[in-house]
């Protein structure tokens, strides 16, 4: 009998999301990929399979980690609203009161709760990036000084797509004096013991799993036309040069938009900490109160997004159930999507935290039909 293409464990409730692994990996549909759940609190589904380096055949452990692109902003907004939660940053004080320097070209009235609700009007930088500037901490936090807002402040939503960590990396830099990856190993995945970092060790990069795009980067965040198309095209300035997302500089970098890299059951288990309201294991990072608060919803799209081009709903820091993003039924259920199809969510209701990170990109900017399929297995089988 053949081995397994799917490793791990998993209750047999939810032996339909097993047999849709199975089939994807031996479709083709899968590179490799990981998949992790907890239904009240208990890990029910921890599996993982395929290649994580389909030219060397190396395989998917259960220690591979890989880029989550931006799931790695719910990371962030973890770490702002832990600091929110010890009194230590205020939502309705404006960020200038911690970062003075912030405060430059008309910023002064951008307040900490803007900034969880891509509310900021800092879709981009305002100066030109050259190639690689964007891993580039220093750089990129003198560049967020000194940007001008390029639209209104407190108005809808629109999504600072690279900008995001940097304008967290930068507040939390200054109340703390720890960067972004400092302060997740120190104070929250290290403590919880979850398999996610910024900011790779070597041993970490050896552990990474290959990123493998069908198409290229260009064709994937294909670009609007007109005023639309412009504001993208701004917000995704200073990548490396033909950037793989295999580089070191990509690994080792500290950009909380998105150069977090860990797997499934971390990530499931991020949110299960946030589901079950702020505690995992005998750790707490926040009081029940600050995670009610940080999951309600703040803000909605007018309309499609310009960056990402669908309509989006927001809490603080994390995304809400909606098309682009489905969640199962509650309209509640909150999370963060990445790039290529990596998902992170939580449902109150359900009693589910669930993780999904692949190596294989889709080209879509949505979650995508194999993140979809996953959801659409997790809550037939409840």
């Amino acid at each position: 009998m053949a081995e397994s293409l799917v490793q791990g464990t998993c209750d047999r409730k939810f032996d339909r999301l097993r047999r849709r692994l199975e089939d994807s990996l031996c479709l083709g549909e899968e590179a490799g990929c990981s998949v992790a759940l907890y239904l009240d609190g208990r890990l029910v589904v921890d599996l993982w399979g395929g290649l994580a380096d389909p030219a060397s055949h190396r395989p998917w452990q259960h220690d591979t980690i890989v880029s989550t692109f931006s799931v790695t902003k719910a990371l962030v907004s973890t770490m702002g609203h832990m600091l929110v939660d010890r009194g230590a940053i205020d939502l309705d004080q404006p960020v200038a009161r911690y970062w003075p320097a912030f405060a430059q070209g008309g910023k002064e009235s951008v307040l900490i709760r803007h900034l969880f609700e891509h509310r900021a009007g800092l879709v981009y930088i305002d100066r030109e990036l050259r190639p690689g500037d964007l891993y580039d901490w220093d750089l990129m936090i003198d560049a967020i000084e000194q940007s001008r807002p390029s639209g209104p402040i407190g108005g809808h939503p629109v999504y600072h797509n690279m900008t995001y960590g940097y304008l967290f990396g930068g507040l939390i830099q200054r109340v703390t004096g720890k960067r972004l990856g400092r302060f997740n190993r120190d104070e929250l995945c290290g403590p919880l013991g979850l398999d996610y970092h910024l900011a790779l060790t070597p041993e970490e990069q050896r552990r990474c799993a290959t990123i493998i795009q069908k198409s290229r980067p260009e064709e994937r965040f294909r670009l609007l036309d007109g005023a639309a198309g412009a504001l993208r095209r701004r917000s995704l300035q200073g990548f490396g040069a033909d950037e793989s997302f295999n580089s070191i500089a990509w690994r080792t970098g500290e950009l909380g938009s998105g150069q977090g890299h860990g797997n499934a059951r971390a990530v499931a288990g991020l949110f299960e900490c946030l589901r079950n309201a702020g505690r995992f294991g005998e750790h707490v990072i926040m009081r029940r109160e600050t995670r009610d608060d940080a999951i309600a919803f703040r803000c909605e799209s007018d309309g499609a997004d310009p960056v990402l081009g669908t309509h989006l709903r927001f809490a603080s820091g994390y995304e809400l159930n909606c098309a682009a993003f489905p969640m199962g039924p509650n309209p509640n259920a909150f999370g963060h999507w990445g790039a290529g199809g990596a998902f992170g969510l939580a449902d109150l209701q359900a009693g589910v935290a669930f993780g999904y990170t692949p190596n294989l990109m889709h080209g879509e900017l949505r979650l995508g039909p194999r993140g979809s399929a996953l959801v659409a297995d997790v809550f037939e089988a409840l």
